[in-house]
């Protein structure tokens, strides 16, 4: 970077500075040589009046032709260049008046008590280990303020004949999946929202398929009645429809045939169609030996006009884990808010690595997650809750306006950290209703 000299405009002493060919920016000095920099887009009429000085213009003319021609002109860089010049340099000088001002000046300009390792503040109001392992950003931040707050915990797995997936119950309750606490962070409320779902599937039963449904249906109505015990379950289906009483003399397809009338004599369907039904299938199953692929559903069409009944219907298959990411921007504004930054970056990084305990055929699994909306210590009721959570990735950008731009000590101006969770567990109706009438519920 090039500076020009000084010039005097309006009895206020300005210079401009020059990079790649063209001048990147401008910035007035006052008597005790502090900087301010000049916007280009919205004080352009100054920035433009230094850019056609004299003194401004004969420093450009040196910086590109080496020495004064007389028929130079001041060339700007593009816009988005001069922007994103000021921009960091606004940042840069805000950062060295924030690191002069004592420890005591920056508690006493907020009522926050959260604790940041490096400054030696006091600590966010936690208990036992928690206390001391608890990082902030900014680490100015009121914790009376909404905010995001996340606790880290060892993996803990429940018992070999237990799953913590049914186990709504213990929601809440550390040790189930939690171990060791190990640290916590928090951040700014990010953008927030929530999607719960359960999943449902498309079933499709053809005519025999629902007389073997509704045979298993009156087999499980009497376990329900305890005149059937569980353990025979499958004989009492197969006496209904008749299995144990072929006659093994009979070829396969006429057994086939004889569990069909069964199940049609059982459940009372229209013997046409469903002698046309089977027939359909048979047909199905012998095109296959001769090396012809004919459905069902195409046999009948090109011989009687249908089709067989799919008995269509959308039935529940299970529950959705849900799935969480948010997004912080981060960016230093001192050399202690920096450091902890790197350590925000670290824990989250630590946490959802797996464990190498030295040996070639075991890994101990990641670290699992708490997270909460709160505002002081009351847990926000205006927006979801969260089951624990596993961290799947962590994504940090450190050069988001796409090139890079760091201070002394190369800590990047800004951060961008992408953090994306999922639930270890379903979310179930019960979570929802103990929550309370006032809130939103998970």
């Amino acid at each position: 970077m090039t500076l020009s000299k000084p010039t005097s405009i309006g009895g206020i002493d300005y210079a401009a500075e020059f990079l790649d060919g063209a001048m990147r920016g401008a910035f007035s000095i006052d008597a005790d040589n502090n900087k301010t920099f000049v916007d280009p887009n919205n004080n352009s009429n100054l920035f433009n009046e230094i850019a056609s000085d004299d003194a401004i213009i004969d420093s450009f003319d040196i910086y590109k032709n080496g020495t004064i021609t007389g028929n130079a002109s001041v060339e700007f860089a593009d816009n988005d260049l001069l922007t994103s010049h000021y921009n960091q340099n606004v940042a840069k000088e805000k950062n060295k008046q924030f690191q002069e001002l004592s420890f005591a000046d920056a508690v006493a300009a907020t009522t926050s008590d959260v604790y940041s390792p490096s400054m030696g503040q006091s600590p966010y109001s936690l208990t036992g280990s928690e206390r001391a392992t608890t990082l902030a950003y900014p680490y100015d931040l009121d914790r009376n303020q909404d905010h995001l707050k996340i606790l880290q915990y060892e993996y803990q797995r429940p018992a070999a004949n237990a799953t913590y997936a049914s186990s709504p119950n213990t929601r809440g309750v550390k040790g189930k999946p939690y171990g060791k606490y190990t640290g916590g962070v928090l951040l700014p409320m990010p953008k927030v929202s929530d999607s719960n779902g359960a999943e449902w599937g498309k079933s499709d039963l053809n005519v025999f398929g629902l007389g073997v449904a509704g045979l298993g249906g009156s087999v499980l109505k009497d376990i329900e009645d305890d005149k059937v015990l569980g353990s025979t379950l499958f004989g009492d289906i197969s006496d209904k429809i008749g299995i144990n009483n072929l006659d093994s003399q009979l070829s396969e397809d006429a057994q086939a045939d004889q569990l069909r009338q069964n199940l049609v004599k059982d459940n009372k369907f229209d013997i046409k169609s469903t002698a046309q039904a089977g027939l359909a299938i048979a047909t199905q199953e012998l095109s296959k030996l001769a090396g012809v692929d004919i459905s069902a559903d195409e046999f009948l069409a090109r011989s009687t006009g249908r089709i067989l009944n799919p008995n269509a219907e959308l039935l529940f298959q299970g529950p959705v884990l849900r799935d969480f990411g948010f997004k912080f921007l981060m960016i230093a504004r001192s050399q202690r808010e920096a450091e902890v930054i790197r350590k925000i970056i670290k824990f989250f990084k630590e946490g959802a690595a797996p464990v190498y305990d030295g040996g070639a055929a075991l890994l101990s699994t990641p670290n699992v997650f708490q997270l909460e909306y709160k505002a002081g210590d009351t847990l926000l009721n205006t927006v979801n809750k969260f089951n624990e959570m596993a961290l799947r990735t962590i994504t940090v950008d450190y050069a988001p306006d796409g090139f890079w731009s760091a201070y002394q000590d190369s800590h990047p101006v800004a951060v961008v950290m992408s953090l994306q969770f999922s639930e270890l567990r379903p979310i179930y109706r019960e979570d929802h209703k103990k929550t309370g009438d006032s809130s939103v519920g998970y």
